[in-house]
């Protein structure tokens, strides 16, 4: 059992017996007449068994999710200290050879060309119409392409004689003068941002007695600082704790009495946490639109914003390599944006009358039996893992579609297609509107019902004239929840409908969505600088935009027919 496992156990008795021990001092202080009391015995109790509890266990909790960070700064800024004997006599070598200065000046040099040349296509893109020199842009990428390889040797030739420059100070005799911690702190200090969290990582496993990536004599040294350094921070965090707990408890239990109000102090506390919930969410959305926004604009500042929402071709690879020149990237983003509409209208026609038609027969015209069994059968749907659906689309809908459109002459249909992931998805999507639609309709008053029948009128035209437009906000939010659904849906894009970013209206043809593409964009190790990757969060803020449309129309169809029914 771990450490934190054992202080929470503790701290839920300690807890405990702070909720018995307030609350029988209420007990005792009030006699044989508690209305004396301000507050119940049990919020006295609640009282004390917070201020015991509370602000030890958020300390135990900040401890354990910032230990190990604080842990490694400790032992960094340790090794970085005790390394700086050698890191003069590093300097000291570096400042005097003169190949790695001939190499640092090259690399300067090829940055600021570098800088130049992205600067000049960077003002080609921008060019519309006659001004832009197709020609010209490309002479440039390809020029643009070999200093980016010139840069990338160069640097591994620079990084290969800074390794050679350090082993000669680490070889050198007065070097071994030095303890193994400077030796150690050396080995530290002279690696890039990577090797010293790998070299942490192994210092940390042979710690812990976990196999690490390698051995050496410095991860040993570095090894026993960490031990030391997480033993003083547990002492230290069990002192703290057990010293908060101690300290409120004693200072809650002397104020209970008679005349204290504790349910006061127990209802603000409560009142906090809901507010900081709230904070918290509205924060949490506030950071997602921001991250959206600043990544988004960092996008167009090097793709014109006209050319991704109103470009035909989507092709967002870029040459890495001498040997990729041609793959300059294109972003207009049109075709996703189709591929997207055509899947979601597909499903919505698919989805909307069978879940609203479902919802309408459930809710008014089937027995109790029948409706106790079909709902439930008919939300097992909404159960399915998504793959599944996939799977099912691409094995078993998309074979059937091409073979029954072969048998009409149709000679030229594809397995994966807009029509079968949208047929598909328009069943996965079914009891979204089913469900939410038979909650809604069953919400509209009875006295509805039978007003309409006084004047007349039959069933069918009850539920057609009457309960339909009552009931009309809450299909509509059932209905964009749907949309929203369907919009965000990947895997079974992916499986059903292929990747490839085609602008077509044919619902038998292979398409792509934007989520599909926001998941290719990220997937794997990806660089944040690359403009293919920034065009995954302009993708995302569209998604945004449009959900934010859809959602304050259904505000307005909401609030126009509230005003009419209230």
């Amino acid at each position: 059992m771990s450490i934190y496992s054992i202080i929470a156990l503790s701290l839920l008795v300690l807890l405990a017996g702070g909720f018995y021990v307030g609350r029988a001092r209420a007990l005792r202080s009030a006699g044989v007449a508690l209305s004396s009391l301000h507050s119940l015995p049990n919020y006295h109790g609640y009282y004390v068994a917070l201020w015991t509890g509370l602000p030890a266990f958020l300390t135990m909790l900040a401890f354990a999710l910032l230990s190990q960070d604080a842990s490694d700064r400790i032992v960094s800024s340790r090794l970085v200290e005790l390394s700086a004997p050698l890191q003069s006599a590093y300097e000291t070598a570096m400042a005097r050879d003169q190949e790695h200065a001939d190499l640092s000046g090259l690399f300067a040099q090829l940055r600021a060309r570098s800088e130049r040349l992205s600067d000049d296509i960077q003002r080609l893109r921008s060019l519309r119409g006659s001004a832009r020199d197709p020609d010209a842009l490309q002479a440039l990428q390809e020029e643009h392409v070999e200093v980016l390889n010139l840069i990338t040797t160069t640097q591994a030739a620079l990084e290969d004689r800074s390794d050679l420059i350090a082993n000669d100070v680490r070889a050198a005799p007065e070097t071994g003068a030095l303890p193994e911690d400077a030796r150690a702190g050396f080995v530290f200090w002279i690696g890039d941002g990577d090797a010293r969290r790998l070299f942490l990582g192994d210092a940390r496993n042979i710690a812990q007695g976990v196999p690490a990536s390698r051995h050496a004599d410095e991860l040993n040294v570095a090894a026993q600082m960490v031990v030391e350094t997480d033993v003083w921070i547990r002492n230290a965090m069990i002192i703290l704790v057990y010293g908060l707990a101690l300290t409120g408890f004693f200072y809650s239990r002397g104020r209970v009495g008679q005349s204290f109000r504790a349910r006061n102090g127990v209802e603000a506390l409560i009142i906090a946490f809901l507010f900081l919930s709230s904070v918290i969410a509205i924060l949490t959305t506030i950071g997602i639109v921001a991250s959206l926004l600043f990544e988004s604009m960092r996008f167009f500042s090097q793709v014109s914003i006209w050319e991704f929402l109103f470009g035909l071709h989507w092709s967002p690879q870029i040459a890495i390599r001498a040997d990729q020149v041609g793959q300059t990237g294109a972003f207009g983003a049109v075709p996703l944006f189709a591929g997207t509409a055509l899947i979601t209208l597909i499903a919505m026609i698919v989805a909307i009358p069978i879940g609203l038609f479902s919802a309408i027969y459930l809710s008014e015209y089937a027995g109790s039996k029948f409706r106790q069994t079909a709902k439930p059968v008919l939300e097992i749907l909404a159960g399915i893992p998504t793959v599944v659906y996939g799977f099912f689309a691409l094995l078993t809908v998309g074979p059937a579609i091409r073979t029954a459109l072969a048998a009409l002459g149709f000679e030229d249909v594809v397995t994966q297609s807009a029509f079968s992931a949208g047929l598909v998805m328009g069943v996965m999507i079914i009891p979204f509107i089913s469900s939410l639609s038979d909650d809604v309709i069953n919400a509209v008053p009875q006295a509805l019902r039978d007003g309409s029948y006084a004047m007349g009128a039959t069933r069918s035209e009850t539920i057609r004239q009457v309960v339909l437009p009552a009931a009309l906000p809450g299909i509509v939010g059932a209905i964009l929840l749907a949309v929203s659904r369907a919009v965000g849906e990947t895997m079974i894009v992916v499986m059903a409908a292929g990747q490839g970013a085609n602008l077509t209206a044919n619902p038998l043809e292979a398409v792509t969505t934007i989520t599909v593409q926001i998941v290719m964009l990220l997937t794997g190790d990806q660089e944040f600088n690359s403009v293919k990757t920034l065009s995954a969060f302009a993708l995302g803020l569209v998604l945004f935009v449009l959900t934010l449309i859809m959602n304050m129309i259904a505000l307005r169809v909401v609030q126009k027919y509230r005003e009419k029914y209230d």
